[in-house]
C-alpha cells in the first residue's frame, strides 16, 4: 500500500503542475485557460518566448514549491504543457531526494 501514495502523490502533482501550467499561460499569452491542454504545444500554438518562459518557471516555483536547477533545463522540456509538468514531477522527486 506505501507504493500507491507516491504515485497518487506524484500523479496529483502533475495534474496540478498542467493547471499552473495552464493558467500561468494563459494570463501571460491573454487566451482561455479552458483552451490549454497538456498536449497544447507551447512555443508552436501558444507563441510563448524566452521572457514568459522565465515568468512561467517562476510562477510554477511560486505556486507548486519547485525549484528549478537552470543548468538542467533543455529545449525538450518545453515542448508542450505535458513535457513541462513532466520536468516539474522529476525536479520534484529530485528535491524530494536529496
Amino acid at each position: 500500500m506505501e507504493h500507491t501514495a507516491p504515485e497518487a502523490d506524484t500523479a496529483d502533482l502533475y495534474g496540478r503542475a498542467v493547471a499552473t501550467i495552464a493558467d500561468s499561460l494563459a494570463k501571460a499569452m491573454q487566451v482561455d485557460a479552458a483552451t490549454i491542454t497538456e498536449n497544447s504545444r507551447l512555443f508552436d500554438e501558444l507563441g510563448l518566448d524566452s521572457t514568459t518562459v522565465l515568468g512561467l518557471l517562476m510562477t510554477i516555483e511560486e505556486e507548486l514549491g519547485i525549484e528549478f536547477d537552470t543548468d538542467d533545463l533543455e529545449q525538450r522540456h518545453f515542448e508542450s504543457v505535458g513535457t513541462l509538468a513532466a520536468l516539474v514531477r522529476e525536479q520534484d522527486a529530485e528535491q524530494a531526494g536529496a
